[in-house]
């Protein structure tokens, strides 16, 4: 393993890391104010910023797998802040809808977010809060390239 090797799988790390932290934090926050996790409240602000989507819409826009946000609509479903029924025009496809309780929850949690997120980002200052932002779209641009030229050497 090279330097520059070791130095970029310790970046990777780190970002791991950091990531980690930060979710753990706000699943902390929101387990004790709401009873949900982070990937459940972002599941539900997902679901409510579009009209009845589609299961396979929200995991497009939490990048997450089909399968993995189909369990969090699961519980959240049990939970009932989540409904689901059968597009009237496509009895085939099922579309997503908050309840009454699960839309009184976004509202209360969508600024709840806000506070908790820029509190746990003080530390870091506007200019630094934009270059990680446009570092970080750049890192998921490489990797969704790179693993469009991983499929496709699969595929041969």
């Amino acid at each position: 393993m090279t330097a520059a090797t070791r130095t970029e799988l310790a970046l990777v790390t780190a970002l791991y890391r950091t990531t980690n932290a930060v979710v753990r934090e706000l699943d902390q926050r929101l387990e004790r104010a709401y009873h949900i996790t982070f990937v459940q409240a972002m599941t539900l602000l997902a679901v409510d910023s579009f009209d009845r989507p589609q299961p396979s819409l929200v995991s497009e826009q939490l990048v997450q797998q089909t399968q993995t946000v189909t369990g969090v609509l699961d519980r959240l479903e049990r939970a009932g802040l989540v409904g689901r029924f059968r597009d009237l025009d496509d009895r085939r496809a099922v579309r997503l809808e908050l309840t009454e309780t699960g839309k009184k929850l976004v509202r209360e949690v969508r600024p709840m977010l806000d506070g908790h997120v820029a509190q746990l980002l003080h530390g870091v200052g506007g200019t630094e809060t934009g270059r990680l932002r446009e570092g970080l779209e750049r890192l998921e641009d490489s990797t969704r390239s790179a693993a469009g030229m991983s499929a496709a050497r699969a595929a041969r």
